[in-house]
């Protein structure tokens, strides 16, 4: 529900602002007075698109702020906590403030309990908060997805239990349907990837590298290479060592003559022992190195070479060292095995989307039924309250039109209507005229045939109406705001409508400073009868229209009265 309106610098509102109730209020005023700016001003709120020219000349920006109280577990409520505008815990209804602010360029900013929101976030708040009939491309009752919802409402339980179950399974299957598309768009790419990666896998374990190789492999092969330098090496120095006269037997023979001496100084004896441990070193030595020496080996040498430069290649592929190129492999396996998994994703989608386009179409054939057997109920008695909202004679038609399957069913949804008797019936968003269109819409939500929004408005849905169906419009719209949850605010020229508002707003055009200025203020008592008796006779101060107006009053408070 709507609590309060505030509007600066729109068009010939310098500033104004509207505190509401629930229940129906009206607004009149004056032809020009700005009337229509209000609701202009609730359209901006809701998404509605943004002209220059809307906004006063003097002023930077058009400002629009509206309060409204949410039910916690209403759409509106639902849209503001996916985008994290609410909190979710909230148990209670909730203030929501929407404000938007046009720029002398068009360009519009609004905010959400004073975060930045875009216009999408208003539009897809709107259908809950607000519906405005009569002005044009903000009749949401001219739309398809409306009336399709406005009959499958009629139609009962069932109808509305079947709308939901294909809309969810007619767009699961159109987003499974995207996903195949785009991995099968990308079935070539992979493939191609997927044989790259399984190379590289294959490679990389084939290889079987091991930490620090290329080092051990490296100086195994400059040993091969160097093998008979080394062999003669090792056999010249083993042969000083334990040769004729070599280098052990000198050691030996000294730490014997030592030995001799000890008898003589028996200090000595540690440096015999010395000598004597020191030949045997070197004997040991000589050993060890007639052992190192090898045949030359050129196989082993070839394999150390291969292997080698298989490292190399490998090095030069995936990375600096064996480390690097043991890291590569393990993330070629990840990815591989996201590749293959790939084709059975397709395999899984390609069965969820067969079973949810079966279930789609089971649904909408079964919802079709019963479309079938509501519309031309829901026609008749749509046509049988506008007779009684001054459009009698005035032919209505449902029309069901079959189509592919798509979230709204298997056939799209329209309304048709002839105003007049003899007129070819057209669809109801081109031929007929905003005070029409506010009166199917008023006769489809007395008859309850829709969700109703917290705020509904009717512009010009008194258009081309007097006397006493104009009386009959005016308690419909009473009817309206007291039978359902919804607050019921009215544009008017009529008094006869305007007396059946629980409140009653007037819009002035002022003249200040030489410019035109819109005031709103509430009537209440006696400005409340002066402003119906100016309706009436057009004169404030007539005593017949002060006495007209309060016989309208009058009549209005009765229980009932004529329909």
């Amino acid at each position: 529900m709507l609590t309060e309106l505030k509007v600066e610098g729109l068009g010939v509102i310098e500033r104004a602002e509207l505190s509401l109730e629930s229940g129906s209020s009206v607004l009149t005023g004056e032809t020009g007075a700005g009337k229509t700016l209000v609701v202009a001003a609730l359209a901006l709120l809701m998404g509605g698109r943004a002209g220059r020219n809307l906004v006063r000349q003097g002023h930077s920006q058009a400002l629009v702020e509206g309060r409204f109280i949410v039910a916690r577990t209403s759409g509106a409520a639902a849209a503001l906590v996916a985008r994290d505008l609410i909190e979710d815990d909230a148990s209670e209804d909730v203030e929501v403030v929407i404000a938007r602010a046009v720029g002398t360029d068009g360009k519009s900013k609004s905010r959400v309990n004073g975060r930045l929101a875009t216009l999408s976030v208003l539009s897809e708040m709107a259908p809950f908060l607000v519906e405005i009939a009569g002005q044009g491309e903000h009749d949401r009752i001219a739309e398809s997805a409306w009336q399709r919802n406005a009959l499958d409402s009629f139609a009962g339980e069932d109808a509305r239990r079947l709308a939901g179950e294909v809309a969810d399974a007619a767009r699961t299957a159109a987003r499974t349907a995207r996903l195949l598309e785009e991995l099968r768009l990308r079935e070539r790419a992979r493939a191609r990837e997927l044989d790259v990666c399984r190379f590289e896998v294959d490679e990389i374990e084939r290889a079987g590298i091991q930490e620090g190789e290329a080092d051990r492999l490296f100086s195994e092969a400059r040993r091969l290479e160097h093998a008979d330098a080394l062999a003669s090496g090792l056999e010249a120095a083993a042969d000083l060592l334990d040769g004729e006269s070599g280098a052990q037997e000198r050691l030996f023979e000294a730490a014997r003559s030592l030995t001799a001496l000890t008898a003589k100084d028996p200090e000595l004896k540690a440096l015999a022992d010395r000598l004597g441990a020191a030949s045997y070193e070197v004997a040991d030595i000589a050993t060890e190195m007639k052992a190192s020496i090898g045949a030359p080996d050129p196989v082993a040498l070839e394999e150390a070479r291969e292997r080698l430069a298989t490292l190399a290649r490998l090095r030069r592929k995936y990375g600096n060292d064996e480390g690097d190129i043991n890291d590569y492999l393990e993330r070629a396996r990840g990815r591989l095995f996201e590749l293959e998994a790939a084709d059975r994703d397709v395999e899984r989608l390609e069965r969820e989307h067969a079973a949810h386009l079966a279930a789609a179409h089971d649904a909408a054939r079964a919802l079709s039924g019963i479309r079938r057997k509501a519309a031309p109920e829901l026609a008749a008695r749509v046509e049988s309250r506008l007779g009684e909202l001054a459009l009698s004679g005035a032919s209505f038609e449902v029309g069901l039109q079959a189509r592919d399957l798509y979230e709204g069913g298997l056939e799209r949804v329209e309304f048709f209507i002839a105003a007049n008797p003899g007129e070819k019936l057209g669809g109801l968003g081109t031929v007929a005229s905003g005070g029409e269109l506010s009166r199917v819409a008023l006769a489809l939500h007395l008859l309850s045939v829709h969700d109703s929004p917290g705020t509904l408005v009717f512009d010009e849905v008194d258009a081309g109406v007097g006397g006493r169906a104009a009386l009959a419009v005016g308690r419909a719209l009473s009817d309206l705001a007291h039978r359902s949850s919804s607050q019921v605010l009215v544009v008017t020229h009529l008094p006869q409508v305007a007396a059946f508002a629980d409140a009653h707003y007037r819009v002035d055009k002022l003249e200040s400073g030489g410019r035109s200025v819109a005031i709103v203020a509430r009537t209440v008592g006696e400005s409340r009868l002066e402003e119906l008796a100016r309706m009436l006779a057009g004169m404030p101060g007539s005593r017949r229209g002060r006495d007209h107006a309060e016989e309208l009053l009058a009549l209005a408070a009765r229980p009932s009265g004529p329909q």
